[in-house]
């Protein structure tokens, strides 16, 4: 991840020149990474969402050619180009941002480095005057140290990471201090929020309203297709594993990492409850229109083979 380091420890050294305040600049910086990726988001959107709409023709499929898997998947990738919906459309955003949060780790754990372009000397030397004046340096985490004494001293390479009267996001969490418990709890609801969000806008506005009425059945699993319960299902694991697995990852790194993974959590719900109601009326009538000429041609092909008969 190194070719990502340098473009986004300058971004976000010239947002923390431009506030004075560590925090506001990873709130910042992570604004101006959802808006650069915002084109890939918005691809990700659309097939996401065109995905769900055409969910009840592939559960159709899946029961027709149950017992034929290589011909399911011939006429799945079929009905996919009939509706020009890629199923890896909604891939490459979260492959990306998974880099971008890497690379981030790096630029976080070694700001001096990253954000203000210093030399090793340079850096060497910082370090030996924080050693000299007692500054704590982490192993592993010795140039947030150094960024944290020089901000003392008044250096302009020094780092501000107090935020909101007291969270030092320079600390790493630890389960000994419960006062440190704060951003990981937080990045984890934001997670499962995030998570829970994004399934209940995508789902059809049908789908929301049989939600409400009472079943008469006795399993509501029996009314979905295989296909479908498999996805429900996975969809349900990921929803409660991510937050956990969110909460054991901002406990291993210093708050900054937690903190940015919250910001990123509060503007990709607001980014999808704003997107998905745009793009859900759009593609309601495009969609619909284009599964009705496609059961209007299979009607017309079914009529030609018993005229045929």
């Amino acid at each position: 991840m190194s070719f990502l380091r340098k473009p986004l420890g300058i971004l976000l050294g010239w947002i923390y020149e431009f506030v004075g305040n560590y925090g506001l600049a990873l709130i910042l910086f992570t604004l101006a990474v959802k808006i650069i990726l915002l084109p890939l988001t918005l691809k990700q959107q659309k097939s996401m969402i065109k995905t769900q709409r055409i969910q009840p023709e592939i559960a159709k499929l899946q029961e027709k050619y149950k017992n034929d898997k290589q011909l399911l998947s011939q006429e799945t990738m079929k009905l996919y180009k009939e509706y020009n919906v890629s199923p890896m459309g909604g891939c490459l955003p979260m492959i990306v941002q998974l880099f971008i949060l890497f690379a981030l780790y790096a630029v976080i754990r070694e700001p001096l480095t990253n954000m203000f372009n210093l030399s090793g000397a340079e850096i060497k030397g910082f370090k030996e005057a924080a050693v000299a004046a007692g500054e704590p340096l982490k192993k592993g985490m010795e140039q947030i140290g150094i960024a944290h004494y020089l901000n003392g001293a008044g250096s302009e390479y020094g780092i501000n990471f107090n935020f909101w009267g007291g969270f030092d996001l320079s600390v790493t969490p630890s389960l000994k201090e419960w006062t440190t418990w704060f951003v990981p709890a937080l990045a984890g609801i934001t997670t499962y929020l995030s998570s829970k969000v994004t399934t209940w806008m995508n789902k059809k506005p049908a789908d929301k309203k049989e939600e409400q009425k009472p079943q008469r059945i006795l399993s509501p699993e029996q009314k979905k297709t295989p296909g479908s319960q498999n996805n429900e299902g996975m969809m349900k694991s990921m929803t409660y594993i991510m937050p956990v697995f969110t909460v054991f990852l901002t406990f291993s790194f210093p708050m900054a990492m937690g903190f940015y993974w919250i910001a990123s959590n509060v503007f990709s719900i607001l980014q999808t409850v704003l997107l998905n109601g745009y793009y859900n009326k759009k593609f309601a009538l495009e969609l619909d229109a284009k599964h009705a000429q496609r059961v209007s041609k299979q009607s017309a092909l079914h009529g030609d083979k018993k005229k045929r008969r």
